[in-house]
């Protein structure tokens, strides 16, 4: 009997990755499902604008669902193919956000405010809204998210979010106001509407993210920076919504224009982190911890307490504006700033204190991967690269150094070369904790890769 010597070849596919992306399809086939069936209630029975809005807005849903898949399988194509599937992904993405802005003008600002006001209120939340990305993307100080990635997040919390909240309200809000007489338990029922409705859509936009682009959740820290950036898309639309609608209630009195900067700053300023962002970050921090748990159960246990920690700080937001309103004196500038600390100001410490702690663990582990790698000999990561590689600010000393040697192209090559050797780093801890959802040959294709920049480096 002929024995080889050589080990068996890794399965191509893992047996886990048809499971999750058969999830993925049923949840997104729920979602689907319910948006047709509430809006075409809503439009035929209710005859509302959010009716309306939402059903013609299913188009832009479902381009930004096949164009986030295209995205995220790009990268497990040939290099040849990569720049077709990303270009088709980047139309997809565009055309539904367009699409999505659009119906969205159309249906609900045109009425109210009208759209040169939307798009004024639009053009004020972006600065904003990206500096936001910006800070929840330079939190992970070990292996940064890719901006695509993440931009896609923003994305989803915008319009898949947006689009499961405007039917869900508009039925709960209608159910509260024929089942329920005006006073305390309307008002506690409006605000638990916000704060589960608004939470599950922006969960299940994460959840599914999660599904179809698992390997991107490393753990804690990127599940925080990805809920982070769905909370901060949500957040961008919704402060338009709300800025529109005050500047048409106001403006007869000629105090439209105050009325809605008072929402951009309560909004995008002084709640960019401290609202959306830190409520959906909590349901990422669950997805990101139930990536590295070994049981089921954890799993769904990590993600359900995500969801209910979420729920509770909304909830606790909402009830107390809906109990206690702000009075429009000079007063009331002071007590949105107390509001906001004392209520969503321990929340926001939570998720930093979740994040500091996972920025620790994970350094900690990519430090010892590297030094194992290192011990190996194959020359993707050198001894003396391990303590560079281990510190954001030395990678960044010795970009700033190739950029003084070579100009910008030697920066980004470098900052290729130090992205590639940490990816190297990372896929070694996945695996070496069996939570690994890709092929053996992986692994050495990423060394191959840091061999090749490292190439480019020298020349």
């Amino acid at each position: 009997m002929i024995t080889s010597t050589h080990p068996p070849a890794a399965d191509p596919e893992s047996k886990l990755r048809p499971r999750r992306y058969g999830i993925a399809v049923a949840v997104a086939a729920l979602v689907v499902l319910a948006l047709i069936a509430s809006s075409i209630l809503n439009y035929v029975y209710l005859d509302t604008i959010p009716g309306r809005a939402s059903l013609y807005g299913l188009l832009a849903v479902a381009l930004i669902t096949v164009g986030t898949y295209i995205l995220v399988r790009a990268f497990d194509r040939d290099r040849a193919m990569r720049r077709k599937h990303l270009i088709r992904a980047g139309v997809l993405i565009g055309l539904g956000v367009l699409l999505w802005l659009l119906v969205i003008d159309v249906f609900l600002f045109t009425q109210s405010a009208g759209p040169g006001v939307a798009a004024v209120c639009a053009v004020a939340c972006l600065p904003t809204t990206a500096f936001g990305l910006f800070v929840v993307r330079r939190m992970d100080r070990n292996h940064k998210e890719p901006w695509r990635l993440v931009l896609v997040a923003a994305a989803w919390g915008a319009i898949v979010a947006t689009s499961l909240v405007v039917w869900g309200e508009t039925i709960w809000e209608v159910s509260a106001q024929h089942s329920l007489v005006p006073g305390p338990g309307l008002d506690v029922s409006l605000a638990f509407m916000a704060g589960i409705l608004e939470e599950i859509a922006k969960g299940l936009a994460v959840l599914l993210l999660f599904l179809i682009m698992r390997n991107e959740f490393d753990d804690v820290v990127d599940g925080i920076v990805y809920g982070a950036a769905v909370g901060l898309g949500f957040n961008f639309l919704e402060s338009i919504s709300y800025m529109t609608n005050q500047y048409s209630i106001f403006a007869p009195e000629g105090i439209g224009g105050v009325a809605a900067g008072i929402q951009w700053y309560g909004r995008q300023v002084l709640g960019l982190f401290f609202g959306h962002a830190t409520y959906t970050a909590y349901i990422g921090a669950g997805v990101g911890i139930a990536r590295q748990l070994p049981q089921m159960r954890q799993k769904v246990f990590a993600i359900v307490a995500g969801f209910i920690i979420a729920i509770a700080g909304h909830f606790s937001w909402d009830a107390w504006a809906t109990i206690f309103p702000i009075q429009n004196t000079l007063f009331g500038l002071v007590e949105i700033h107390l509001r906001t600390l004392v209520m969503t100001g321990p929340f926001t410490a939570g998720v930093i204190a979740l994040l500091l702690f996972g920025i620790r663990y994970e350094g900690q582990n990519l430090l010892d991967q590297m030094r194992k790698e290192a011990a190996t000999g194959q020359g993707a990561i050198l001894p003396d690269e391990v303590p560079i590689l281990a510190s954001p600010w030395r990678r960044l000393r010795q970009r700033l150094q190739a950029l003084k040697r070579a100009g910008p192209r030697g920066y980004l090559t470098v900052s290729r070369l130090q992205t590639a050797q940490l990816d190297l780093a990372m896929e070694r801890w996945h695996r070496e904790r069996k939570e690994i959802d890709t092929p053996l040959e992986a692994e050495q294709q990423l060394r191959d890769r840091v061999m090749q920049l490292r190439h480019w480096v020298a020349a």
